[in-house]
């Protein structure tokens, strides 16, 4: 099969560093400590200010590497991973599996986010080898990952599968298991927020890729400013999201990891109800205040609402008061705004690429 994969992390940019550092450069205050590091798959980044900001960025990656260490499950020596090594027997899980089944089951999207797509994606091989499942593959996999339960004491995961095809065993390549990268990542941004908070920091940012959330007000008064790229022309900021105090913006796109074959693009955000790429939607941004939407939240609406589509995203979205920036499958720009007395305000920047 002729195909191209992309391994790209999702990206959404903080572009208000420059007037950041021009402000401190004109004496609005001590400079503002900065890092990156690899974590969650793709680069880190966080801009913290105040008299201990150098401790408290070191807390915050502490944080997020707690999270990674727990829910990664492509980490041999994670939890999560350890767990699907035989996921038909009732396992304790670490609380960061129950906080995000409890997100999606208080969001409302349990149709179409699932936290147990690894044996679905693993057909597609995205990092290695990239391939177009078997139909019937594909429908195993995919009833195979209906089959999650919770004992009842909520704390016992484990799979039950009705079909004993072989090719669902423990350890077989089709056999379930638990995927959370739709959610870990908003949820380490959280933890590393709480962790900057606690260490009485001014006002932080923190971006995982695809996911952003500030904390507090920047020194100098202006707002936090943060850009979506255009799906088809990722170096182009299409639309910038402003707002004055904590906020938080997830992306969910099909240009972040995929391949094309015969004309179709597979990228990685899957329908858990057929196991195929979501169609319909080329990026999808949500945004919203830190007061009524957390990292975790807007990591897993990002995807849920990406599958969804925009006939039941924009109704969603006005329904909840969130902020939503679409691109559909032809390029076209769709705009939810947030609440006006959010202060959060969407300028766009550019017209999608066609």
């Amino acid at each position: 099969m002729k195909g191209v994969v992309v391994h790209r992390a999702g990206r959404v940019i903080t572009v208000a560093c420059a007037l950041v550092l021009a402000a401190s450069a004109a004496g609005c205050g001590p400079a503002p400590v900065e890092r990156s590091r690899p974590a969650l798959g793709t680069a880190v980044a966080i801009t913290a200010y105040g008299e201990d900001a150098e401790t408290a960025v070191e807390s915050a990656y502490l944080a997020i590497a707690e999270v990674e260490t727990a829910t990664d499950a492509y980490d041999p020596n994670s939890a999560v991973s350890t767990f699907n090594t035989d996921p038909y027997t009732a396992a304790y899980l670490p609380p960061e599996v129950l906080e995000i089944r409890g997100a999606v089951e208080r969001l409302g999207v349990g149709e179409a986010f699932s936290m147990a797509l690894l044996g679905v994606v693993r057909l597609y091989s995205f990092e290695s080898s990239p391939t177009i499942p078997a139909p019937g593959d594909l429908a195993l996999a995919v009833a195979a990952a209906r089959g999650f339960t919770l004992q009842g004491d909520g704390q016992g995961v484990f799979a039950r599968v009705k079909d004993p095809d072989p090719r669902l065993a423990a350890g077989a390549a089709l056999a379930p298991g638990l995927d959370l990268g739709g959610a870990a990542k908003g949820l380490a941004l959280d933890r590393a927020y709480a962790a900057l908070a606690a260490a009485g920091v001014d006002a932080a940012v923190v971006s995982a890729g695809s996911t952003t959330v500030t904390l507090g007000s920047k020194p100098d008064d202006e707002a936090w400013r943060v850009g979506i790229e255009d799906p088809r022309d990722p170096a182009t900021i299409v639309a910038v999201i402003s707002g004055p105090e904590a906020l938080c913006v997830s992306t969910s796109g099909d240009y972040q990891k995929f391949f094309e074959s015969g004309g179709l693009r597979y990228h990685h955000i899957l329908d858990p109800a057929t196991g195929s790429p979501a169609r319909g939607l080329r990026s999808l941004t949500v945004f919203g205040p830190r007061s009524t939407l957390s990292g975790l939240d807007a990591d897993i609406l990002s995807t849920a609402l990406f599958v969804m589509g925009p006939d039941a995203a924009i109704p969603y979205a006005e329904e909840h008061g969130l902020g939503l920036y679409l691109v559909d499958d032809e390029g076209r720009a769709r705009v939810v705004p947030a609440p006006e007395t959010s202060g959060i305000v969407l300028d766009e920047e550019a017209e999608p690429t066609p």
